[in-house]
């Protein structure tokens, strides 16, 4: 499976700010079939994700993905 970085650990694909207080850039998987990953804050993570207005354009999966990719990658 080939994993697609949409930018690189060094500016937040959310907000492009550069890593805040020595703290690396998180992964977000936008898509897990195929994988697709970009690089974000902690904090623009939780925006994402945000249970009353999420970032969707960030989440092109569907819940039972990331359930099965994460199944799959136990197994490897």
């Amino acid at each position: 499976m080939t994993k697609e970085y949409l930018n690189s650990s060094d500016r937040c694909i959310v907000c492009f700010g550069e890593p805040e207080d020595n703290l690396n850039l998180i992964k977000h998987h936008i898509s897990y079939f195929p994988e697709r990953i970009a690089y974000v804050h902690f904090k623009c993570h939780n925006k994402i994700h945000d249970p009353d207005k999420p970032l969707d354009v960030w989440i092109q999966y569907k819940p039972e993905d990331s359930k099965l990719y994460y199944k799959e990658k136990k197994k490897e």
